[in-house]
């Protein structure tokens, strides 16, 4: 069953399954409509984001024929990529470990980097309360480590991939244990115990001392909505991992090579117009996408070696 709503006057919402779409009214049906795909779970805010976006990158494609825009949102990351896959979408812009599973599981291509709410790249930080004794991730063995849930680069990938390449061992929990194994890092998220899971969970639980330390970017602990000013002064932070991209974009893989080389020449440029400033805004705050440094591109496969690491040692 297909359910319709009215979002706005140019818009329409359409229901199927998991995924929700929205169409740009305006256009012949038959010529092509460039569509953006969606990770989340709040598909009406971010058909909100996205959809000035997508209207402006098709208005630029119309000697290929595009006069159509659409965004389409699923909460399923297996959805996305099969979108990705079949040519259902054109356009995703996702965290840096998400969209190298889209790139290496379903030909996705990551092409240009991000600067959503103006921010190019950002980092993870460790907190914990200042008398807890925790002074640096090497403190961490023994202790309960909260993180978000497992799609995060911020509060999941990242945090991982320091113990690892710490030489700390890990090990998994489905609740807030309460016998700790001794010489692991324990690792509880926050999406396995509570039906919403949010920064802000992570925060008070370190404040609370049901967990010892907790990670999320660093963007969350300047947010108060994340790290409230009454629980910031009793928390410190223990470490910080490297900066990687704030958030970058893909596009799939079997896209027309001229076509392809117009998009991000579209993306690339839409800061140079008051119209593309306005799309980009638009699109939660962002000033501007650019191309990858040839060193920021061979640290992918590096990134993508620890998706792939950290994936396996979760399942086993």
């Amino acid at each position: 069953m297909k359910y319709i709503f009215c979002l706005v006057l140019t818009m329409m919402l359409t229901l199927t399954g998991n995924g929700f779409a929205a169409t740009s009214n305006d256009g012949d049906v038959e010529n092509q409509t460039f569509t953006i795909g969606v990770l989340s779970n709040k598909a009406r805010k971010h058909i909100v984001f996205s959809t000035p976006l997508a209207k402006y990158v098709s208005q630029q494609l119309t000697e290929y024929g595009y006069t159509n825009s659409r965004v389409k949102v699923t909460d399923s990351i297996f959805e996305l990529g099969q979108w990705l896959e079949s040519g259902e979408i054109d356009m995703v812009s996702e965290t840096l470990f998400a969209a190298l599973r889209l790139q290496e599981d379903y030909k996705g291509e990551i092409v240009l980097r991000r600067w959503k709410k103006g921010q190019p790249e950002y980092q993870t930080v460790f907190f914990a309360r200042k008398d807890s004794g925790i002074r640096s991730i090497d403190d961490l063995e023994g202790k309960i480590l909260v993180l978000e849930d497992r799609s995060s680069t911020s509060g999941f990938y990242m945090p991982v991939q320091s113990l690892l390449k710490h030489k700390l061992e890990v090990t998994p929990h489905f609740s807030l244990p309460k016998t700790p194994t001794s010489d692991k890092v324990n690792i509880v998220l926050a999406s396995d115990i509570l039906r919403r899971a949010d920064e802000i969970s992570l925060s008070t639980w370190v404040a609370h001392s049901q967990a010892d330390v907790g990670a999320f970017a660093n963007t969350n602990w300047e947010d108060s909505g994340d790290m409230p000013p009454h629980i910031k002064p009793e928390m410190e932070i223990i470490h910080s991992t490297e900066f990687i991209p704030r958030s970058v974009i893909l596009l799939r893989g079997d896209l027309d090579t001229n076509i392809r080389a117009a998009i991000i020449k579209i993306l690339v440029d839409a800061n140079k117009s008051e119209e593309g400033k306005a799309a980009l805004y638009k699109f939660q705050k962002t000033t501007k996408f650019d191309r990858f440094t040839d060193e920021r591109l061979e640290s992918l496969v590096r990134y993508n070696d620890s998706r792939i690491q950290i994936e396996q040692l979760w399942l086993n």
